[in-house]
């Protein structure tokens, strides 16, 4: 029996939903008060932010520069790993991150008075919205624990 010229395609398999993709929250406390630790995450990452997670390695200039966290080669060469979102001295640098490839999230940055020190949250939310959400959730969540475990150490923190 031949198909009806008039006959229907079958009806498509409705999508599975994804699962949700949990955001990435990292902390430290570092013993200086909120303005220097913010100064010191803002102004000199360059002189702790870790050489295995930039795009060039080895040698490479980490910096905050025209409104972005702009990383330079030896070379010259550049890539911006995030545009600042909002920025206030002393509490706050709010970024959307946007590495070459993976698509555009956020991460929020607080700066918070504890006992005679500054507690530092990392919160980096959008995951569900880029398509490999899980693996890039993976591979954030390594690079802000060894980011904030330089940072702490670079601020003197134990």
């Amino acid at each position: 029996m031949t198909p009806s010229l008039f006959s229907h395609a079958p009806e498509p398999e409705p999508e599975s939903p994804r699962e949700p993709v949990s955001d990435v929250e990292e902390t430290c406390v570092v013993p200086r008060e909120t303005e220097e630790a913010f100064r010191g995450f803002h102004e000199y990452p360059h002189l702790w932010w870790p050489t295995e997670f930039t795009a060039f390695g080895e040698g490479t200039h980490v910096e905050f520069e025209g409104g972005a966290l702009v990383e330079t080669s030896e070379e010259e060469e550049s890539a911006t790993r995030a545009a600042v979102q909002e920025i206030r001295p002393g509490q706050l640098l709010e970024l959307e991150w946007n590495p070459p490839g993976t698509g555009s999230t956020t991460v929020s940055v607080s700066f918070t008075a504890e006992g005679t020190g500054t507690a530092l949250r990392i919160l980096h939310t959008g995951f569900d919205s880029i398509p490999d959400g899980a693996d890039q959730r993976e591979a954030s969540e390594a690079l802000w624990r060894n980011v904030l475990q330089r940072y702490a150490r670079f601020m003197g923190a134990r």
